[in-house]
């Protein structure tokens, strides 16, 4: 059975998602990527939860039903890192193994270095630790393509609506869909200044302070994260270890889900 709870941030309420708890056991925090929702992780939480788990999946403000405020100050890795501080200190949190997705995987890279002590293990799915063009040679067009993206978020604050299409992404069927119906989950707005900040990642600085056993899982196709940076990640930290899965593509966490659940369940 899967709770919701809804917290008052000062900038927005944030919602997650959580099984009932099980008392002295560990406690795991999922975050999910760009437009999705914790959705993602259902299917895994029930599995884990059954392993004696206790799960939480937040809805990473912008998507599901936390908040989605037009205003871009709300949408920076220090906002997203302070929701998940709250969410842990909600629940009485000391320790937990936090998972990251994609962009949810950048926040935990975040959150781990700047609270080592209060992760116990950290799961990154598909994250980058810089910008996704670095390991592309392609950094010249950094710059080109986020002032793009800002003024294009921009000119679309005017968009309108009531209500945003509810997206279950265990059902997931590939990238064009994913990100055709992920726009119309969240104001398109916030959908590109978040992946505008996705071009200022750069965690070199602050991956080292990193103490938690981390796993780091990358598809053996993926076209966002590649081997290499993969591997540099995993020797920036103190205990980085890469795991490549036999997925095809980026979408491991809604499209190859018992592989993952038991890769995080033997972690």
């Amino acid at each position: 059975m899967i709770e919701k709870k809804t917290i008052e941030s000062g900038t927005g309420a944030i919602c997650y998602f959580k099984n009932a708890p099980i008392h002295g056991r560990p406690t795991i925090i999922f975050l999910h990527g760009l437009s999705a929702n914790h959705t993602t992780w259902v299917n895994i939480m029930e599995r884990l939860a059954e392993k004696g788990y206790n799960t939480i999946a937040a809805d990473i403000r912008g998507h599901g039903e936390s908040d989605k405020t037009k205003e871009r100050s709300r949408y920076s890795l220090e906002i997203f890192s302070n929701d998940l501080e709250l969410i842990a200190k909600n629940e009485k949190l000391e320790k937990f193994i936090l998972v990251g997705y994609s962009f949810g995987g950048s926040i935990a890279i975040d959150y781990a270095a700047k609270h080592p002590a209060q992760v116990a293990g950290l799961v990154l799915v598909s994250a980058n630790y810089v910008s996704p063009f670095a390991y592309k040679h392609l950094g010249f067009l950094t710059p080109i393509i986020y002032w793009k993206l800002r003024i294009l978020a921009a000119l679309l604050r005017w968009q309108r609506r009531e209500h945003y299409y509810k997206y279950d992404h265990r059902s997931s069927s590939g990238y064009w869909h994913s990100t055709w119906i992920g726009l119309n989950t969240m104001p398109i707005s916030v959908n590109f200044w978040m992946l505008a900040l996705t071009l200022k990642f750069d965690f070199r600085k602050i991956i080292g302070n990193i103490t938690s056993p981390t796993l780091i899982i990358r598809a053996k196709s993926d076209p966002i994260l590649s081997e290499a940076e993969a591997r540099d990640m995993a020797r920036a930290m103190p205990k980085g270890e890469v795991i490549v899965s036999e997925h095809p593509s980026h979408f491991i966490a809604s499209q190859s889900q018992e592989e993952l659940a038991e890769i995080i369940e033997k972690f």
